[in-house]
């Protein structure tokens, strides 16, 4: 079935990168070549391996996702990731499906409301796990959609919800459940999450996002960072810095510009702070970018 799949999707993404299908927020990644790690504003999303392999940094931690598995993640993350496994004759492959919050919610509430014991209890945003025979064949079945625009547009959203079904049915599925049930404690994050990518050039107030998540400051602070490895102030200040990155590559805005426009009142410590991250000046790393079109699938996410 995998080898069926890598084959389907090798008609729709003849080069290497992104590929917009005919399915709203359904792409498609080719990518020929191992690539060093990169920072990723990783959107939320549901991504299928096909051939290949994909490694994802959060926090401390280490993520490999293979042939077969999937990458399931509620909320948008700022990442370190690569393609770790990739090669001309056998290039990674994978088929990428934002998540369309509603429609996850829509399945979520159709689905027993009971959840097993400890569900709750589950502090994570990113979720790899073994594709069910269920869920590769649903992705299958809409690769081969795709050779038909208008069958693609039609009947993809009706297989994008089967195969929320049975993501949400499967190992993490009481788990990723926990961001759509109203009042969880994952819930309560996930809307925090949103509004800091929102209100991405205000200043973080952890006090007043702890408010609005009904928690005390360190108990929004813990779930906070045990569902992102991260703080909500290094949380929005990756996102900052990653939103101006992609300001000056696809926009083709100024470091000034961009830096201002995410929020930094301080030219000088946009760079520093930016050079931090990815390793060189916002001027000479958008410049590689541009020169080095593969660099470009950084951005992927």
């Amino acid at each position: 079935m995998l080898s069926e799949l890598a084959e389907a999707l090798s008609r729709v993404a003849t080069a290497d990168g992104l590929h917009a299908l005919p399915i709203p927020g359904v792409s498609c990644i080719k990518i020929s070549r191992p690539y060093p790690r990169g920072k990723q504003h990783w959107r939320g999303s549901l991504c299928i391996v096909a051939q290949g392999c994909k490694e994802i940094i959060l926090g401390r931690a280490i993520h490999r996702c293979v042939a077969g598995q999937y990458i399931a993640a509620p909320v948008d993350l700022p990442v370190t990731s690569r393609v770790s496994s990739a090669t001309p004759a056998k290039p990674f492959r994978c088929l990428k499906m934002d998540f369309d919050s509603a429609a996850l919610s829509e399945v979520a509430a159709q689905i027993e409301n009971s959840l097993p014991r400890g569900a709750e209890n589950t502090m994570r945003a990113l979720f790899i796990g073994k594709s069910s025979e269920r869920m590769l064949d649903v992705v299958l079945r809409l690769a081969k959609l795709l050779r038909n625009a208008e069958d693609a547009r039609v009947l993809g959203p009706l297989l994008i919800k089967e195969m929320y079904f049975h993501l949400l049915k499967g190992s993490d599925g009481p788990a990723i459940r926990q961001f759509l049930r109203s009042g969880s404690t994952m819930h309560r994050i996930s809307q925090a999450i949103y509004s800091l990518k929102a209100q991405l050039s205000e200043e973080v107030d952890v006090m007043s996002l702890a408010k609005a998540a009904n928690m005390s400051r360190s108990a929004f602070f813990h779930h906070f960072k045990a569902a992102t490895a991260m703080s909500p102030i290094q949380f929005q200040k990756r996102l900052r810095l990653l939103e101006a990155r992609r300001l000056m590559i696809d926009e083709g805005e100024k470091a000034e510009g961009s830096a201002y426009k995410v929020g930094y009142n301080s030219a000088s410590q946009f760079s520093r702070e930016y050079s931090r991250m990815f390793g060189n000046s916002p001027l000479r790393d958008a410049m590689n970018l541009k020169q080095d079109s593969g660099s470009l699938l950084d951005l992927i996410g």
